[in-house]
C-alpha cells in the first residue's frame, strides 16, 4: 500500500451552546474520539445519519474547525495547531466540495473569477497563466467549450454543472486531500453517478486521497475503495468497501444496507428490518454503546461501557461489544 497521507488521532471536536446569563452552558459532542489513516490516493466514503458528525469530522480534519482534542497528521506534519501563513500551506494542500453548489458560490461572481480566487489568494501566476489554468479546470470537469460557461454566472448553470465548477474549484490549486461533503445529495438522480464518476475519475488521475461524506450507502460502491460508519460522533466501523457491504458487521451498518430499497421484489424479503428510533442527542448521549437503545443485540455491558475497536477480520474494524472479549 501506499505511505499515509493522513493520520487522525483521537480527533474530538465538541461545540459550547451558550443559553443565556443565568443558564449553563451545553456541550455537543459532534465528534468524539475518532482515529483514522488515509494513505496517498486513497478515496474513503463516511457514512451516517444526518447528524452523526460527518461534516464536522470533515472540517474539522481540514481545520475549518478548530478541534478541541485530539491531533491531525498531514504527510508526516503536525497540523493541528498550525496558524497563519502556515495554516496557509495547508489550506492549499487540501480542497473541499460543499454540499450546496448554489450556496457555494458568490452570486456576483462570475464562473472565471470564482476559479480563479483561489490562485489569488494563494499568490499563484500571472494573470494570463491564471486564466489557462481556469480554463484547464474547465475542461478536466468537461464544461466545454470553456468560453461558453466561464463567463456567465452561477444562476445561469444547473445544479449539476455547478457542482462540476465546485469539482473545479476544490482541484484548481492540485491539492492531495479532498474532502467532498455530500456532493450529490442535492442533485437529480440523472446526474448523480455522472457526477461521482467525473470526481473518482480525476480523483485516481491525479492520486488525490479523498474522503466522500454521504449518508447512502447505494452510491459508495462508485467511489471509494473504503467505508468508515459513524454514528452519533463515533466511528463503529471500517472496512474494504466490497467486505463491508458483503459482511456488515456492527448492527448499525447492517440496519443501513437494510435500508436500501432493492429494485428486485424477489430480494426484499432477505431485509432485516431497521431499528426503531432515532439517533440520540449529542447533547446528552447515551451511557455505554451510543447505538445501544436502538440495537436488536444489547447486553448488559453495551449499556455502562463504551466498546473497544476490534479487528474482525484484516483491515476489517468494528467497535461493538459483540466482537469483543469480555
Amino acid at each position: 500500500m501506499e505511505e499515509g497521507v493522513l493520520r487522525v488521532e483521537n480527533l474530538s471536536k465538541w461545540f459550547t451552546i451558550r443559553r443565556g446569563l443565568l443558564a449553563p452552558p451545553l456541550t455537543l459532542r459532534a465528534v468524539d474520539n475518532v482515529s483514522f489513516e488515509l494513505r496517498r490516493g486513497e478515496a474513503v466514503s463516511l457514512v451516517g445519519e444526518s447528524g452523526s458528525g460527518k461534516t464536522t469530522l470533515g472540517k474539522t480534519v481540514l481545520r475549518l474547525y478548530e478541534p478541541t482534542s485530539g491531533r491531525i497528521l498531514f504527510k508526516g506534519r503536525d497540523v493541528t495547531n498550525l496558524k497563519g501563513k502556515e495554516l496557509l500551506w495547508y489550506k492549499r494542500e487540501t480542497g473541499l466540495v460543499q454540499q450546496d453548489p448554489y450556496g457555494a458560490m458568490p452570486s456576483f461572481m462570475t464562473i472565471s473569477r470564482i476559479l480563479e480566487e483561489p490562485l489569488i489568494i494563494h499568490k499563484i501566476g500571472t494573470a494570463e497563466e491564471r486564466k489557462e489554468a481556469v480554463f484547464k479546470a474547465l475542461e478536466d470537469v468537461r464544461l466545454t467549450p470553456v468560453e461558453d460557461f466561464a463567463f456567465k454566472y452561477p444562476h445561469m448553470l444547473s445544479g449539476g454543472q455547478l457542482q462540476r465548477v465546485a469539482i473545479a474549484r476544490a482541484l484548481i490549486l492540485g491539492p492531495s486531500f479532498v474532502v467532498a461533503d455530500e456532493p450529490v445529495s442535492m442533485l437529480d438522480a440523472s446526474v448523480r453517478i455522472e457526477i461521482l464518476t467525473l470526481m473518482r475519475e480525476l480523483q485516481e488521475k491525479r492520486g488525490i486521497s479523498f474522503i466522500y461524506i454521504t449518508h447512502d450507502l447505494s452510491t459508495t460502491r462508485y467511489f471509494s475503495e473504503w467505508i468508515f460508519i459513524m454514528y452519533a460522533g463515533h466511528l463503529v466501523e471500517k472496512a474494504p468497501t466490497k467486505e463491508l457491504i458483503r459482511e456488515p458487521q456492527h448492527p448499525y451498518t447492517q440496519a443501513l444496507l437494510a435500508a436500501i430499497p432493492d429494485p428486485d421484489p424477489e430480494n426484499r424479503k432477505r431485509y432485516r428490518e431497521v431499528p426503531p428510533g432515532e439517533p440520540p442527542s449529542l447533547i446528552n448521549p447515551p451511557p455505554g454503546c451510543r447505538f445501544h437503545p436502538r440495537c436488536p443485540y444489547v447486553m448488559d455491558v453495551c449499556r455502562s461501557e463504551e466498546p473497544p475497536v476490534v479487528e474482525v477480520k484484516p483491515g476489517h474494524y468494528v467497535k461493538c461489544w459483540l466482537y469483543a472479549k469480555k
